[in-house]
């Protein structure tokens, strides 16, 4: 989109537009509203004053704020398709369009790549959009430290008030002990007592308050931004698009590095959004068959752990920035005392968990798993060489549906079946995750519990999870179909089907992926024809992989048939259409068994 000869009159009238154009896709879509409803003069007015792609790199982090940028560069025909599957994606992607320039699901990654482009293409200059906390990720903080001598560098930092008040909350300590020391509370306190009555007092009592939060929140980032080596400019109003247009022109005449502080209304232009922040951060797509009252397995696990929490007062409960989405809220409203938010920054959730395995204490560390990806150097360095009791809760394991290739939990059986000490359990119903709950409480060593994002279900007549066994839920004959975690409903799902081709055979329960049950497997797999391991993971160095290993050692003859997610790079929409497509659900995980005993590719 041309904006090069529009007006002040035509932008404010093409944010308007816009504005309208996200609510109406995305209350539909689903996806990331308010934040998106907080940067469209901020987008626009960038696109604007940097309009040359040859001349600039504009990047965004967190990925899911650039809706605007998606609208503003070719792709407004195809926004209507926005989350949808071969429709646009949830974030950036040069694989979409030669004007996303890295790809951004994860935060804290924007800056330290926009570091990269600069130093290696010092012609172009690389403007990074900063919100949404993303700032206080120690991946954007290292890259921070690194961009003193970047002359081609602009940063601008999207302060939208839910966010930047936390993220920068630890920074703020000497603004803090400034507008809290003994000399400035003596002089608050005569001033209160002088002007602290009748009307005209408490006006100016009022406007000395804000004052006082205006030198926290005004200098804080100024001060941080002038001392890594930036130019400062700021605070600018992030919905006034002459100022915007001003700011950025000034920027763009400027040697850098450029900080630019701008203020923002998350949900700006869509009341409910507006009024309610975190609710509308992302949106659910419209489902008219929505049952009510189901609990998905992050439900489960909130009020299992809630209960556990009553008698022992060592349960801890941590999450990364995802409290309401990992089934804490109960937990934290109900013991904040034991309860800790580290905000985006994994890697430290899982070494603040491990200093409190060490001192005693119970941590339950609720991280989806694609994030956890985040903290492998911890898991390892911190928590496995120590053997230490950290229980590491994995939501959103598989396959998640709209956020992506970014964002489905795909790898972490994978990297934790390389981690000594770790023990992985995928619950395959919800009397057993309530059980793998009990039974972690006292156990003593790193212990990672991985389930999908789906309703939880149960089998009639379920027999009691022990650690490192599994359990025959249908007796067969000829295959041995091993399905663990999500995977054991969606065997169980076509079990009739199979038997009309043919193939059906015992159906096995395998919460237990490490350490995995070799008695039952020297005592039955010799029985079958064909053994078929069923998990929702990337199926290279996977349970799968880890039962091949252990057969071939074992010297068990038997044909082995891995029925997991093949590629490395799963795309975005709704989490049934990618089960199908990719073979592990209905008609279509039939035919992939049935092709693979037939023996083909």
């Amino acid at each position: 989109m041309n904006l090069d000869n529009m007006t002040l009159e035509n932008l404010n009238k093409l944010c308007s537009d816009i504005r309208e154009k996200i609510i109406d896709v995305v209350l539909k879509n689903g996806g990331h509203l308010a934040s998106n409803l907080g940067v469209v003069e901020l987008t626009v007015a960038l696109k604007k004053v940097f309009n040359d792609k040859e001349k600039n790199r504009i990047l965004f982090d967190v990925g899911h704020q650039a809706y605007v940028y998606k609208i503003l560069t070719g792709r407004e025909e195809n926004f209507s398709t926005l989350r949808t599957y071969k429709g646009l994606g949830p974030f950036l992607d040069p694989k979409e369009s030669s004007e996303d320039y890295f790809i951004s699901g994860h935060a804290g990654s924007a800056l330290s790549a926009g570091c990269g482009i600069a130093y290696a293409e010092p012609e172009v200059r690389v403007i990074v959009v900063v919100g949404d906390a993303s700032i206080a990720n120690g991946h954007s903080l290292e890259a921070l430290n690194n961009m003193g001598n970047l002359k081609n560098m602009i940063v601008v930092l999207n302060d939208n008030d839910m966010s930047i008040g936390k993220s920068v909350g630890s920074l703020s300590n000497f603004f803090s002990r400034m507008i809290s020391s003994r000399m400035y509370m003596n002089v608050k306190k005569d001033v209160k007592n002088i002007i602290d009555r009748g009307k005209f007092g408490r006006k100016v009592k009022n406007t000395l308050g804000r004052a006082e939060h205006s030198i926290k929140n005004f200098f804080l980032p100024m001060s941080i931004s002038e001392n890594l080596g930036f130019k400062y400019f700021g605070v600018v109003d992030g919905h006034n698009m002459e100022e915007l247009l001003n700011i950025f022109e000034k920027a763009k005449e400027t040697e850098g590095p450029v900080f630019i502080h701008v203020r923002t209304k998350k949900g700006k232009g869509y009341k409910p959004a507006e009024e309610n922040k975190e609710k509308f951060h992302g949106v659910s797509p419209y489902n008219p068959f929505k049952v009510e009252g189901q609990k998905t397995y992050s439900d489960i696990f909130g009020e299992k752990l809630v209960s556990m929490a009553e008698t022992d007062k060592d349960i801890y409960a941590i999450s990364a920035g995802m409290v309401k989405g990992t089934g804490l809220k109960e937990f934290f409203e109900k013991y904040p005392e034991r309860s800790i938010d580290v905000g985006i920054a994994e890697g430290h959730g899982v070494t603040f968990a491990a200093g409190l395995a060490i001192s005693g204490k119970k941590p339950y560390y609720a991280v989806y798993s694609t994030f956890l990806s985040r903290g492998v150097g911890q898991l390892i360095h911190d928590v496995s060489l120590q053997n230490l009791p950290v229980r590491f809760m994995i939501d959103r394991a598989g396959i998640v549906g709209e956020d992506g290739k970014t964002h489905h939990g795909i790898y972490d059986v994978p990297f934790m079946l390389s981690i000594p000490n770790f023990t992985i359990i995928a619950p395959t119903t919800k009397k057993e995750l309530e059980e793998v709950l009990e039974f972690s409480q006292n156990y003593n060593s790193p212990i990672g519990i991985r389930y999908s994002k789906e309703n939880g279900f149960d089998i009639e007549g379920d027999k009691p999870f022990v650690l490192g066994k599994w359990r025959e839920i249908k007796k067969g004959e000829k295959n041995l179909y091993i399905g663990t975690g999500s995977m054991l409903k969606e065997i169980l799902d076509v079990e009739e089907i199979l038997k009309e081709k043919g193939i059906s055979g015992t159906i096995v329960s395998a919460a237990s992926i490490k350490p995995m049950d070799t008695e039952y497997i020297n005592k039955n797999f010799e029985k079958y024809d064909n053994i078929i391991v069923l998990e929702e993971s990337y199926f290279e160095n996977s349970f799968g992989s880890e039962i091949i290993d252990y057969i071939n050692s074992s010297k068990i003859n038997r044909k082995i048939i891995k029925i997991g997610i093949e590629t490395g790079a799963v795309p975005h929409g709704k989490r049934g259409i990618l089960l199908e497509e990719y073979g592990l659900r209905g008609l279509k995980l039939v035919e992939r068994i049935e092709g693979k005993i037939n023996g083909e590719s």
